[in-house]
C-alpha cells in the first residue's frame, strides 16, 4: 500500500485537482475499526459493534466501530464497495483530511492525500472554481470536517464523564470462528451493572446531558459482534 502523501491544500497548486467519487471508501480496506463520535452512536450502533479503546499514554477512551475481527480486516468492504447502510463521519471526507498546522499546534489546516487513487486532474469533483474560489464540494467537505472536530470534543466530554463515574470495564471478547475460539483484547465496554447501581442523581445527570441514548445504543450494538463472525463464514455456492 502506497504511503500517504499529505500536502496542505493550496488553490494554486491544486487549481485543477479533482476528487473521484467512484468507490470512495476503498481507503478503508485495511481498517478493522474506525473512531466515531457520540452523535452517531444510534445510527452506527444499528449496524456495527460499538466499543471503546483506551490510549495507554493519555488514559483517554475513544469510541470505535468494529469492522473486522483482526488487524487490517474490513468485513464491510467487498470488491471496493461498502457493504453497510451507514458510513462513519470520520471516513467521509477522505482524501481531504485535517492536520496540525505545525507540531504541537492546535491550529488545523486542510490537507489532501495526493497518493490517493481518487485524486486526479481529469475526473470527479473540482476543489476550486475557475476563478480560484472554493467549489461547493470543497466548502461542504470543510464544513463536514469542522463538525467532526466539534463533535469529537463533545465526545471527549462524554467519555470523561463515564470515566469519572467508573463505568468502563475492560472486556475480552471471545468468539467462536470456524469452530475455534478467538479472543479480541483491548476492548472496553460500559459496565451495565455499575450503570444500574448509579444514584438517582447521577443517573439523572446522564439523562439531562443526553448521554443515556448513546449509552444504550452502545450496549445494544454489541449484538452485532456475531454479524462479523457470520461475515467470516464461507458463503454457500450458488
Amino acid at each position: 500500500m502506497e504511503q500517504n502523501k499529505l500536502v496542505g491544500l493550496n488553490k494554486e497548486q491544486h487549481a485543477n485537482t479533482k476528487i473521484s467519487l467512484v468507490n470512495p471508501l476503498t481507503h478503508l480496506a485495511d481498517q478493522h475499526m474506525l473512531p466515531v463520535v457520540v452523535h452517531e452512536f444510534v445510527v452506527a450502533g444499528a449496524e456495527f459493534p460499538l466499543v471503546f479503546i483506551k490510549n495507554a499514554d493519555t488514559e483517554l477512551y475513544q469510541p470505535v466501530v468494529l469492522l473486522g475481527l483482526s488487524a487490517k480486516q474490513n468485513l464491510f468492504l467487498k470488491d471496493g464497495n461498502w457493504q453497510a447502510m451507514y458510513v462513519p463521519r470520520v471516513a467521509r471526507s477522505y482524501p481531504l483530511v485535517l492536520v496540525q498546522a505545525e507540531q504541537d499546534s492546535d491550529r488545523l489546516i486542510v490537507a489532501i492525500d495526493e497518493s490517493s487513487a481518487h485524486v486526479n486532474d481529469t475526473e470527479g469533483q473540482p476543489l476550486f472554481n475557475a476563478d480560484g474560489s472554493e467549489s461547493e464540494f470543497l466548502i461542504a467537505r470543510k464544513q463536514q470536517m469542522a463538525e467532526f472536530v466539534d463533535f469529537s470534543q463533545l465526545t471527549r466530554g462524554f467519555t470523561e464523564k463515564l470515566k469519572g463515574l467508573d463505568l468502563f470495564k475492560e472486556q475480552v471478547l471471545t468468539l467462536t470462528i470456524d469452530g475455534e475460539q478467538r479472543n479480541i483484547n483491548g476492548i472496553h465496554l460500559i459496565d451495565e451493572k455499575k450503570l444500574n447501581e448509579l444514584s438517582a442523581e447521577q443517573f439523572l445527570e446522564l439523562r439531562t446531558s443526553g448521554f443515556l441514548t448513546a449509552i444504550y445504543a452502545h450496549l445494544m450494538s454489541l449484538q452485532h459482534t456475531q454479524k462479523l463472525v457470520l461475515k467470516l463464514a464461507p458463503q454457500p455456492q450458488a
